[in-house]
């Protein structure tokens, strides 16, 4: 070989094996040491969060410790429909194991208002969406959540999500701090996707403790007609179908406030009650059956609720009738069973005392017994709770739709400027 060719030879040896991997590793490291990599880095992770979410991100930061391991830094989470803050995670840890991905969420704050809307967005993206190719896991030792009220903290939150041929399942277990819970509580959500049925499926499981409603109130938003300070312990089983919703209840829920209940209907009714339902159906949105009981200790009434009860509800009532309707009465305790179905409404006493089939007890006696103690038509408890004549309409299924396509009246609620103070019987010893 000639001296010049052996030249060439050496030189294109050394520019492809010395310098060639020496100036790609120079510029890789000047591109990981430049701005430019950074924001390569959050856009590309930045999209495949909103892809799987539906919600947008902001990352400060991300690390690669390993091939496997990506750590981002500040996550910030918002709502694309107005980008209200919807979540933020100090540091989000995503690794890719044997059983699928496992994401490490440290510190997560969620605002609490804004948990409906999130429970909306991954029920699109995650349960509907594409189907995940494999296993998914979230876990966090501690999760925040931030209410106007005060933040409430979930401890070793595990949220597993699953799929096969039929349908996607997702699995969150917790505990609260501050609550004696020996077992965790469990939410489990079942997206169905067959071809002939489609249907989402949510499972509550208490446990042994009661847990506070506003954890689903934005969800549920009539489970704020109990108050704040209302819990429920027990199983829920709902599912959303084409034709509406169906599920069962079975459970507690404690200091349930009767006041904000009743506020709605033209009548005073105060105190904190315990609402016990054994068992509740309800097929299509409307309800099937309900059985249980209903006990308070204390609190006011207004004579035209007692009146309008007495008349409607088939009750026996002691109290004097030439009052002003707007009179504010103080009880001792309110406690009665109940049964609704399609063949009526029953109603039994429970109160403590000598005499049975007592309702409700005043300062001074008894003053709601079921002295018939029959069974009546469910739609009696409309005509007690709004007792307006001029409102009244048959209650039937041909006036069902009708009803719902008109305006509908207001009833004259009470008011503080009206309502005069509670009468007790005055005791000197």
């Amino acid at each position: 070989m000639h001296d010049s060719t052996r030249r060439i030879i050496c030189r294109l040896a050394f520019l492809v094996l010395c310098l060639a991997p020496s100036g790609s590793l120079f510029g890789w490291i000047v591109y990981r040491a430049t701005p430019m990599r950074d924001w390569r880095e959050n856009a590309v992770w930045t999209k495949a969060i909103y892809e799987t979410t539906g919600l947008l991100a902001e990352v400060d930061f991300v690390r690669h410790p390993t091939r496997s391991r990506t750590i981002l830094e500040n996550v910030s989470l918002s709502d694309p429909d107005g980008e209200r803050l919807v979540a933020h995670i100090r540091v989000v840890e995503i690794a890719a194991t044997d059983d699928g991905i496992v994401v490490i969420a440290s510190q997560p704050e969620i605002k609490l208002g804004q948990l409906g809307r999130l429970g909306e967005l991954l029920h699109q993206r995650v349960l509907r969406g594409p189907r995940p190719a494999q296993q998914f896991q979230l876990l966090s030792g501690e999760l925040t959540l931030q209410g106007e009220l005060g933040a409430l903290t979930a401890n070793d939150v595990r949220c597993l999500v699953v799929s096969d041929s039929g349908e996607v399942e997702a699995t969150v277990d917790f505990t609260l701090a501050g609550y004696d819970m020996q077992s965790p509580a469990q939410l489990q959500i079942t997206r169905e996707r067959g071809v002939a049925k489609t249907s989402t499926t949510w499972q509550v499981r208490t446990g042994a403790t009661a847990l506070p409603c506003d954890l689903v109130a934005d969800y549920l938003p009539a489970l704020r007609s109990l108050g704040d300070r209302c819990l429920f312990r027990g199983t829920a089983w709902v599912q959303e179908g084409d034709r509406g919703w169906s599920g069962e209840v079975a459970g507690q829920f404690l200091d349930a406030d009767l006041e904000i209940l009743v506020a709605p209907f033209p009548h005073k009714l105060s105190g904190s009650a315990e609402i016990t339902f054994s068992h509740t159906s309800f097929r299509r949105g409307k309800l099937v059956e309900a059985a249980g009981a209903l006990t308070a200790n204390g609190g006011v009434i207004s004579r035209s609720l007692l009146i309008a009860a007495a008349d409607s509800l088939k009750l026996g009532s002691n109290p004097i009738r030439d009052e002003q309707a707007d009179t504010l009465l103080a009880y001792q305790q309110l406690a009665f069973g109940f049964q609704i179905d399609g063949a009526g409404l029953q109603l039994s006493g429970q109160c403590d005392g000598n005499q049975e089939g007592v309702l409700l007890v005043g300062t001074s006696g008894e003053l709601l017994l079921n002295s018939q103690a029959q069974l009546m038509p469910s739609i009696a408890l409309t005509r007690a709770l709004v007792p307006q004549s001029e409102f009244h309409v048959p209650a039937t299924t041909a006036t069902e739709q009708l009803i719902r396509a008109l305006p509908l009246p207001s009833p004259a609620l009470p008011s503080s400027d009206t309502a005069r103070r509670p009468y007790t019987t005055l005791q000197l010893r």
